[in-house]
């Protein structure tokens, strides 16, 4: 079988022999003739960056993380809207747009509720408990679209990351006393021996059916059954043996296999 040429923009894999990394550079007129070539022959661009991977996209290359990736990145309307297509258990959420929708909020949704930012937000950040009409007033001041979602009660979140459509990793988290947010980790896991079947299967269903090659799937259990929360695609990996370099080597030791 013919060597697979690998190529890298970003400088994630720097270190892994077998991919040829050219590094970010601001416009793709700032590569030479011959790079230019070569990114059009590879069989997979690597950390292609959200500047070029519509560009090697739109002449069918393959790359990783995937074209979905980027484009779901800190997405919530898009995630919520594959979650639905999907029939992935998801929290009930609305989007209301301008002051004349935001008013139908406190007579669809019962507080306490929960108000995100609907675009370039991840990693938990711009997620706030409103608890009453003046929180989320302040709320509806400060962000538009408002990104509405009912409230569940839970007593700790999972965090699944799938690799090349595969469960690699995943970790409970816990809030910290007094925070509603679940961002502890509650020691490192091994999916295959301490996390539940039903949670690895859904989390590896969304990474299949919408072509996410690196993801981290949020969930929220409340106790009886898991409810996606959203997908992280820069997400922190606390927990897991290295931190980011131990996920690094996991896509390199892929990459070494022949599975990328």
């Amino acid at each position: 079988m013919a060597t697979r040429l690998r190529v890298a923009i970003g400088e994630q894999l720097r270190q892994c022999p077998q991919v040829i990394t050219m590094g970010v550079r601001p416009q793709l007129a700032d590569y030479t003739r011959k790079e230019r070539s070569l990114l059009l022959t590879a069989d997979i661009i690597f950390y292609p960056t959200v500047r070029f991977v519509d560009i090697f996209a739109s002449v069918g290359k393959e790359t990783f993380p995937s074209v979905n990736c980027y484009r779901f990145l800190g997405d919530k309307l898009k995630q919520t809207s594959l979650f639905r297509l999907l029939n992935v258990p998801h929290p009930r959420t609305r989007v209301y747009y301008g002051d004349k929708q935001k008013e139908r909020t406190a007579a669809e949704f019962s507080f306490p509720l929960v108000g995100k930012r609907a675009f370039r937000s991840s990693r938990g950040r711009h997620v706030f408990l409103i608890r009453d009409p003046g929180e989320l007033s302040w709320y509806n001041q400060q962000f538009n679209p408002a990104y509405i979602q009912e409230y569940v009660a839970g007593g700790r979140e999972l965090r699944v990351i799938v690799l090349n459509h595969r469960v690699v990793w995943g970790s409970w988290r816990v809030s910290a006393p007094g925070d509603f947010h679940c961002a502890l980790p509650v020691g490192p896991s091994l999916p295959e021996e301490a996390l539940p079947p039903e949670a690895l299967a859904l989390a590896k269903h969304i990474a299949c059916s919408g072509r996410f090659s690196d993801v981290a799937v949020d969930m929220l259990f409340d106790g009886s059954r898991f409810w996606v929360l959203e997908l992280n695609f820069r997400y922190g990996c606390k927990g897991w043996p290295g931190h980011i370099q131990g996920r690094l080597q996991a896509i390199a030791a892929m990459v070494e296999r022949g599975e990328l």
